[in-house]
């Protein structure tokens, strides 16, 4: 199935593109997503991003589907759907 991830703010430039569409299996979670997303862009992330012995990220995302967030990587995808990439912001 194909997936379309955006990415806003910092992220797109770390990853260099607004989005990114992946082909993943038929039964993809987020989890699936993002260990693409690692394995395809984790190199010009910071290290900060990632589980320890991980290949996907920490909690450092908000992914949102459509206007609501994905709380659970565990979540199924559907095919076509796109899924939008956010940085929490803190201040200071």
């Amino acid at each position: 199935m194909k997936i379309k991830a955006l990415f806003h703010g910092i992220l797109a430039d770390w990853v260099g593109l607004a989005e990114v569409e992946f082909i993943l299996p038929p039964e993809a979670t987020l989890s699936d997503l993002l260990f693409e997303i690692r394995k395809n862009y984790g190199s010009h992330m910071p290290p900060q991003l990632g589980r320890k012995n991980r290949s996907d990220f920490d909690q450092a995302f908000w992914a949102v589907r459509g206007t609501e967030p994905v709380k659970d990587s565990s979540e199924k995808l559907n095919n076509g759907e796109e899924i939008r990439f956010f940085l929490p912001l803190a201040g200071g």
